[in-house]
Parts: structure tokens; C-alpha cells; sequence
């Protein structure tokens, strides 16, 4: 069977390890547990140790689920098609056989899998030797207290890859639209990451560059619409949105400076994982309201060295472990020798240096009980490129005003002809003029009711006479960006 699928340029170490290292272990070790629990019973020694084995392999991959899919004598794992060498084209020609006679597809590891639910399922495979007790296969295993192992059917899968053929993705969908869908997904993906990061105290690599890599691929064809994404700041769940938005800002920045794209997903993954450290901190002082005291700084401050420890749990020692460990250590750390921590080089390594920027400008268009509301993208621009300005890279941030223009997404602003309209997205090739959204027309009507009026980009007869205060003009500013 031949692979349509495509490939990409730059290799993904990890992804290396699982496609040519333990996806040919896991298969091999399968298709020697199911031919072992023919022969002998589960009580055996050698059985035992298979199982073992099989489960250590699955926990090495594991990513909340592992999956492993069949499609003719090609295995995929987790998405990934498995290598195969020739000496071992007949061992994975004879689990595919397995799973044919059956009409499984593929399947499912889920978190927490244990050896005794390992050998319950091989012991019902080999029960279920045909097309017929196949598929009443996944009834049975869940019957037997099996629950995580779930076998994938072939009719399931069919109807899985219909399904994603009918949706056509983002096919159809304006680029709006795909950037809401795109970040959306960046959302949920950043809370799991997080989370199983909290959960086992190691950065939940995989998982992260899944998030990192569609926001790489839009950087890379130019297209930064999900960047006006991350002025929405209306998000229940300010931790995962903040995580994103840096990532989206970062890899902007990135591709501007001209980062090639392994060093764009290394920078993504950093900056989506740049504040890991604060899942040390008690919940009561990261929620706290109003200003910190003393010692809840202290505590704060702690943070990145946190995040640094967390990042030494990747295994081996490879250049994106290095680069997501500067970012998540020096994400704080300024120029002119102030920030956190204190470091005796002249200045953050590169990639810190770009996460740092997003990260403030992030920061300071949110909510904070301190102040009576957050700063738009245009005043907190103003701060960087003036008071701030001797604590960032210079070259940082003219690729900051690159990326989110003069006037970034949520700015209110009038034209000379007098219409008033919302910045939604910079304009890469005139940073004059946004894409907007009109909002009132000149003679003063309100135009936000029926169907929306855009400029993609304003017209060239257009130019911004003033930037208006949110407090000029009542509107509901992430209603109409998330809109």
C-alpha cells in the first residue's frame, strides 16, 4: 500500500524515535503477545515480562491516548507512519493478518493502562479470531473491567475518515473563520498540556508541538490572521489563553526576524510552555485578588526556575530541549539587567528574548485588579516603543509592530472621512491600514447591525485621523473580534 500522506521537511527528533523505535517495539511486541497467549497461559513468566515490556513501551509514547492504526501492511502510531525494516516486513504483515481476520482498524491505549487489562485484551483477541467475534469484540473487553484498551473497528475507522473527508478541515472557510477554529483548538490543546504537565511533573512535549505546528504552518504561507485572535480577552480560562497568545505573538515575531520553521516550532513550544513553572505555585496566590504581598513574590519569582526544572525531565538532550528551557528560564529576564532571575550573561538568549516581548505585550492587554481596565494593543504598544523601550531587543520589537501593525487588533480609530471602525487584523503590506471592521458611518449611524461591513485592508482612500478610547464609544470590542 502506498502512503499518500504528506511529508514534512525537517523531521521532528521525537517524532524520529517513535516512527523508527518503539512503534516497530510495540508492534513486534503485540504480535508476540498474541502468538505467546496461544501457547501458554498468562501466569507464565515469559508472558509476564512481554507484558511488561509492552506496557512500559506504551507508557513511553503515551500523550493522554496512543493510538495504532492498521491501514493495509502499514501501521501509524498516533498519526505517525511506523518504519518498518525489510527483516521485519513479515512480523508486521502477520499482525495486520490479525487484525484484518478480525476487522479491527486499530487500537486505542488510554492513560493508566495496567498489565493485568493488557493481558485480559490479548487473551479476548485471541478469543475473537474472526470477522464475526471481532465485532463484538469492544463489548466484551469492556465487559471484562477492561477500560483502557479500546479496539477501533474497521467500520469505525471508515466512517472516522468519511467523516474527515466530508468536513474538508478548514475547506470553504474564510481566513477568520479558520483562525477562530484554529485557536479554538489551540485552546483546548494548550489546557490538556498543561495539565498533563502538572499531572507528571514533565512537559508535555508531543502534545504542545501538535498545538504549536498548524500556528508554524500559517506563519510560514504569511498568514497571520490568528494573530488578531489574541486580543479577545474574554476567555474564562486566562492561563491557557495567555500561553497561547505568546505562542501565536512569538512565532510571529519569529518569521519575522526570518527563524527557519525548526526553530519557529522549538520557539512555539517554549513560549506555549514558558509559564510551567507556575503550576508550583498555590492557587491562592496565583488567584489571588489585588496586589501580591512580599512573600507571594517571592514565590512568583520562583516560576521560572520552576519551569527550568520541569523542561530537564525531556529526555535525552537535544537542541529544542535547550531552546524551551532558555525561554521557559529567561522569559522574565531583561536586557538592561533587570527582571527575574538574575543572570551574569549581558543578556537572555535569543528565543527569551522574542517570548519575552509577547509575553509583556500579552500581559499588559488583560485584566489586572490593580488597574480599571487592561491596556489596548495600540497603548501597550506605546509602552514598549517608549518607557519600556531599554529593556527589549530593539530588532524584537520592530518585528512585534510587524506582526500586530500600528494599530492592532481592538483598536478603535476614525478616519478623516469620519467613519469609525475596529482594527481585526494587521495588514503585513501597508501597517497603515488594518483590516476593520466599520462600526459607525460618517453621517453617524450605527453599523452593527445585519450583515458586517470589513475592510480587507481599509481602502487606500482611508487613513486614521485619531485612535479612540475605548470609553468614547460603548461596544462590546470581544464580541465583535471573536464575531
Amino acid at each position: 500500500m502506498t502512503d499518500d500522506r504528506p511529508t514534512r521537511d525537517h523531521e521532528d527528533p521525537d517524532d524520529k524515535v517513535l516512527t523508527s523505535v518503539l512503534g516497530p517495539q510495540l508492534v513486534a511486541r503485540l504480535f508476540g503477545l498474541l502468538r505467546a497467549t496461544r501457547t501458554y497461559d498468562q501466569t507464565n513468566q515469559t508472558v509476564r515480562d512481554q507484558l511488561r515490556e509492552a506496557v512500559t513501551l506504551i507508557e513511553d509514547v503515551m500523550d493522554d491516548q496512543v493510538t495504532l492504526v492498521a491501514m493495509g501492511q502499514c501501521f501509524y502510531l498516533n498519526g505517525a507512519r511506523v518504519r518498518v525494516e525489510a527483516s521485519k516486513i513479515p512480523l508486521f504483515n502477520a499482525l495486520s493478518e490479525e487484525f484484518e481476520q478480525r476487522r479491527l482498524g486499530g487500537v486505542r491505549f488510554l492513560e493508566g493502562v495496567r498489565i493485568d487489562e493488557l493481558g485480559t485484551f490479548i487473551r479476548l483477541m485471541v478469543d475473537h479470531a474472526d470477522a464475526e467475534s471481532g465485532a463484538r469484540l469492544g463489548e466484551t473487553v469492556a465487559g471484562a473491567g477492561v477500560v483502557h484498551i479500546v479496539p477501533i473497528t474497521l467500520d469505525e475507522l471508515e466512517t472516522a475518515q468519511d467523516a474527515h473527508v466530508e468536513s474538508g478541515e478548514d475547506a470553504g472557510l474564510d481566513e477568520r473563520s479558520q483562525a477562530r477554529r484554529s485557536y479554538r483548538q489551540a485552546l483546548q490543546g494548550t489546557k490538556a498540556a498543561i495539565l498533563r504537565t502538572a499531572r507528571t511533573g514533565r512537559p508535555a512535549i508531543r502534545r504542545a508541538k501538535r498545538v504549536v505546528q498548524p500556528i508554524v504552518d500559517s506563519a510560514m504561507k504569511n498568514d497571520f490572521s490568528i494573530v488578531g485572535m489574541t486580543a479577545i480577552k474574554n476567555h474564562d480560562e486566562y492561563t491557557y489563553a495567555h500561553s497561547v497568545n505568546v505562542s501565536i505573538l512569538s512565532i510571529a515575531i519569529g518569521q519575522t526576524l526570518g527563524l527557519p520553521r525548526g526553530a519557529l516550532a522549538n520557539l512555539g513550544v517554549g513560549a506555549l510552555l514558558h509559564d510551567v513553572g507556575k503550576t508550583t505555585i498555590p492557587v491562592e496566590v496565583l488567584a489571588k485578588p489585588g496586589r501580591l504581598s512580599e512573600e507571594d513574590w517571592a514565590l512568583m519569582r520562583r516560576h521560572p526556575l520552576e519551569g527550568a526544572k520541569v523542561v530537564t525531565h525531556m529526555p535525552g538532550l537535544s537542541s529544542q530541549m535547550l531552546d524551551v528551557l532558555g525561554v521557559c528560564m529567561y522569559h522574565h529576564a531583561r536586557r538592561d539587567g533587570s527582571g527575574y532571575p538574575k543572570i551574569a550573561r549581558t543578556e537572555p538568549p535569543p528565543m527569551a528574548r522574542i517570548a519575552a516581548i509577547a509575553d509583556c505585550y500579552d500581559a499588559m492587554t488583560t485584566h489586572r485588579a490593580y488597574r480599571s481596565r487592561p491596556f489596548t494593543g495600540y497603548e501597550a504598544l506605546g509602552t514598549l516603543l517608549g518607557e519600556e523601550r531599554g529593556r527589549f531587543d530593539s530588532a524584537v520589537l520592530w518585528a512585534l509592530v510587524q506582526t500586530v501593525g500600528l494599530y492592532p487588533a481592538g483598536t478603535l480609530m476614525q478616519t478623516e472621512t469620519g467613519y469609525l471602525v475596529l482594527s481585526l487584523n494587521n495588514d503585513r503590506n501597508d501597517l497603515r491600514r488594518p483590516h476593520c471592521r466599520v462600526l459607525a458611518y460618517p453621517d453617524g449611524t450605527h453599523a452593527l447591525d445585519g450583515q458586517p461591513v470589513i475592510w480587507e485592508p481599509m481602502p487606500r482612500h482611508e487613513t486614521v485621523a485619531r485612535v479612540v478610547s475605548p470609553e468614547e464609544f460603548e461596544v462590546e470590542i470581544d464580541r465583535l473580534l471573536a464575531a
